[in-house]
C-alpha cells in the first residue's frame, strides 16, 4: 500500500510535465493575462479622460475650437397677415429677420501658436489674427423679399458668428463703405426647432448696426484677434469664398467640408488656401428667416487642426491591441526552448514571464506621459527584455539560451514599434510575424518525436 501511495504523486508530476497538457495550461495562462491587460486599458482610458479634461479647462478660460462664419446681412421685415376671428377681419403683422450672404468673401488668417500645460498634459493653443473682406450687391438685398414685405432698413445689421466669443481678444469695429461701425455682443440670431427643445439655442458672435435708408452696395472689412484651442475653421458663405490660413505650427491636419486647393507644409509652419464657389456650397444666397439659416451657415466650415503628431495615448492603445499576441509569443519561445532541451520550466515561471510582458504596457503608458512615446518605448521594452533575459538564465539553466531569447525578444519589440508607426502596413507586418513564429516553431521542433517526449515525461 505504501508503494502505491508513494507512486501516485510521482505519476501525477509526470503527467503534469506532458507537452500536451503544458500547452493547454500555457493557453489558459495567456487568457488569464487578458485580465491585467484589461485593467491597463481602463487606466489608459482614465488618463485620456484626464487629458481631455485638462484641454477643456484651458479652453474654458482661453477659448475653444473656433469657427468663424460671416459677415451676413440681417434685414428685419414685416408681412401683414389678414385673419378672420369670430367672423371679423383682423389685420396682424408677422415679424421676421432675413439673412443675406455676401457676393465676395475673403479670409486672411495668421495663427500664432503655443503649447500650454495643465499638470503634465500639453494643449496647443493659438491667437488667430483674422482679416475679413466682403461685398454685398444691392440687388441681392431685395431679391429674396415677398411682394408684401416691409423691410426695416434702419435696423439692418451685419453679423459675424464666432463659436466661442469669449476668445475675442479686444473690441472690434466694422468698416462699412469707409465708415467705422462698432460691433456689439451677440449676432442677433438663434436656432429654433424641436431638436433644441422649447428654448431656442443662442449662437455666439457679434453684430454692427448699419442704419441704412435703402438697398445699397456695401464693401466691408474687419480685423480681430481670436484665441482658441487646437483647431480653427471658417465657413464659406460668399458666392465666391477665398480663404488663406498660415501658422508656424509644423504639423497641421486639414479638415472640414473642403480640403485646401493648395498648401505648403514644412518645419517652419504651413500655409494653405481654399477657393469655394457658390455651386459647391449647397445652399442659396439668402434665407427668409434667420432661425432657419444658422445650421446651414455653420455646416460647410473648413480649416486647420493644430495636430500633435506624437499622441502617446493613441499609440499605447494601438500597442495594447497586440498585447495578447506578444504574451503568447513569449510563452511560445520558452516552450520551444524547453522542448528542445532537457530543462523543464514550471508553470509559475511561465506566469512570471507573462506578467513581465504585461507590465511592459503599464511602464509604456506611465513613462510616455513624461518623456514622449519613442523614449518611453525604448525604456519600457529595454527593461522588459533585460528582466526576461536575466530570469531566463536561471529558468533555462544556460546563458546561451537566454542570449537567444534576448535576441528574439528584441526583434519582436522592434517589430511592434514598426507596426505602431506604420498604419498602412500594420496588418502585413503582424501577419508576417505570426507566420515567422509558426515557421520557427516548426523548424526547431521538426526532429522531435513527440510520442517519445510524452513517454519520457510520463514514465
Amino acid at each position: 500500500m505504501a508503494t502505491e501511495n508513494s507512486s501516485t504523486p510521482s505519476s501525477m508530476s509526470r503527467v503534469a510535465r506532458s507537452p500536451g497538457l503544458k500547452l493547454l495550461i500555457i493557453a489558459a495562462l495567456t487568457v488569464v493575462m487578458a485580465i491585467p491587460l484589461f485593467l491597463i486599458q481602463l487606466a489608459l482610458a482614465d488618463r485620456e479622460q484626464t487629458a481631455a479634461g485638462a484641454a477643456a479647462d484651458i479652453a474654458a478660460g482661453y477659448g475653444g475650437a473656433q469657427v468663424v462664419a460671416g459677415p451676413v446681412l440681417l434685414l428685419p421685415y414685416t408681412i401683414p397677415i389678414t385673419q378672420f376671428v369670430d367672423g371679423k377681419t383682423v389685420q396682424t403683422v408677422q415679424h421676421y429677420t432675413a439673412v443675406v450672404l455676401p457676393e465676395d468673401l475673403k479670409f486672411d488668417v495668421h495663427a500664432k501658436t503655443e503649447t500650454r500645460y495643465r499638470g503634465i498634459f500639453p494643449v496647443p493653443v493659438y491667437q488667430a489674427g483674422v482679416a475679413i473682406r466682403a461685398t454685398f450687391d444691392k440687388a441681392s438685398m431685395t431679391a429674396w423679399a415677398p411682394p408684401d414685405a416691409q423691410i426695416d432698413w434702419k435696423n439692418a445689421s451685419m453679423a459675424v458668428l464666432v463659436s466661442d466669443a469669449h476668445g475675442l481678444a479686444d473690441n472690434v469695429t466694422l468698416e462699412v463703405n469707409g465708415r467705422a461701425v462698432p460691433f456689439e455682443p451677440g449676432p442677433g440670431m438663434s436656432v429654433s426647432g424641436a431638436q433644441y427643445g422649447e428654448h431656442p439655442m443662442q449662437v455666439a458672435g457679434m453684430r454692427a448696426k448699419l442704419d441704412l435708408s435703402e438697398a445699397t452696395d456695401l464693401k466691408l472689412g474687419t480685423r480681430f484677434t481670436l484665441r482658441g484651442t487646437r483647431e480653427f475653421s471658417v465657413s464659406p458663405l460668399g458666392r465666391r469664398t477665398v480663404a488663406t490660413i498660415d501658422s508656424p505650427w509644423p504639423s497641421p491636419s486639414f479638415f472640414g467640408a473642403y480640403l485646401p486647393t493648395s498648401r505648403e507644409v514644412g518645419k517652419g509652419g504651413f500655409s494653405a488656401s481654399w477657393t469655394v464657389p457658390y455651386l459647391a456650397r449647397g445652399f442659396g444666397q439668402s434665407f427668409t428667416d434667420s432661425s432657419d439659416a444658422v445650421q446651414s451657415l455653420l455646416t460647410p466650415a473648413f480649416g486647420a487642426r493644430f495636430y500633435q503628431p506624437v499622441d502617446h495615448y493613441q499609440l499605447v492603445e494601438r500597442s495594447l491591441k497586440y498585447a495578447i499576441l506578444f504574451v503568447a509569443l513569449a510563452f511560445l519561445m520558452f516552450f520551444v526552448v524547453e522542448t528542445v532541451s532537457r530543462q523543464r520550466i514550471h508553470f509559475v515561471q511561465y506566469a512570471l514571464v507573462g506578467v513581465a510582458q504585461v507590465l511592459f504596457y503599464l511602464l509604456l503608458l506611465s513613462v510616455a506621459e513624461h518623456v514622449g512615446f519613442a523614449a518611453a518605448y525604448l525604456i519600457a521594452s529595454g527593461a522588459t527584455i533585460v528582466l526576461t533575459s536575466l530570469y531566463a538564465i536561471s529558468a533555462l539553466a544556460g546563458k546561451w539560451r537566454a542570449v537567444v531569447l534576448c535576441a528574439i525578444l528584441t526583434v519582436l519589440y522592434a517589430l511592434l514599434y514598426v507596426i505602431l508607426k506604420s498604419e498602412d502596413y500594420a496588418l502585413l507586418i503582424g501577419s508576417g510575424v505570426l507566420f515567422a513564429a509558426l515557421a520557427g516553431t516548426m523548424y526547431f521542433t521538426r526532429k522531435i518525436d513527440w510520442y517519445r517526449v510524452t513517454d519520457q515525461t510520463t514514465a
